[in-house]
């Protein structure tokens, strides 16, 4: 589905300020109330509805979204990359333990509040497990992933005087 097409359809749904942010699934509105469960569902069935797609839906509010880009576990470290992939709920501890098991010399994975940290050498002759899909399949959660760059830029259309 295009970008564009979710922007109208979620200004249909009566949310204000519709931004998105490239092709990626990341739309920035305003909610006057709700719970971010309760407006992902919603959204989710909406998608369903309009495009026939069973989409799976996390949202979280800017202060969420900050603050989880502010618990990035790792610091900026040479040439790697580092990433957040957003759970839709929050694995038990052995599923943590399974995900924190996987990390190597080139990548590296720490369980957060609903979220994974990962931070991935991308320079390297060693290939990375980490991959788009790789926490869900390794957790059996729906989850996305962003770049800390993409976080950034999500959370700059979302408080535009920061």
């Amino acid at each position: 589905m295009k970008m564009v097409d979710m922007c109208v359809m979620i200004c249909e749904m009566g949310f204000k300020g519709v931004q998105t942010y490239i092709q990626s699934g990341n739309v920035v509105f305003v909610a006057s109330n709700g719970h971010s469960a309760h407006l992902a569902n919603r959204i989710s069935r909406q998608i369903e509805k309009t495009f026939g797609n069973d989409v799976p839906m996390i949202i979280c509010t800017s202060p969420e979204l900050s603050n989880i880009r502010d618990n990035m576990f790792f610091e900026e470290k040479g040439r790697w990359k580092r990433y957040i992939t957003f759970l839709s709920h929050q694995p038990d501890q052995a599923q943590q333990n399974k995900m924190e098991e996987q990390s190597s010399n080139v990548e590296t994975f720490r369980v957060g509040e609903e979220v994974v940290y990962a931070q991935v050498n991308k320079q390297t002759d060693e290939k990375p497990l980490f991959s788009g899909s790789f926490v869900q399949k390794q957790l059996d959660i729906p989850a996305t992933n962003r770049n800390l760059r993409s976080v950034n830029k999500i959370l700059a259309l979302a408080s535009p005087t920061e």
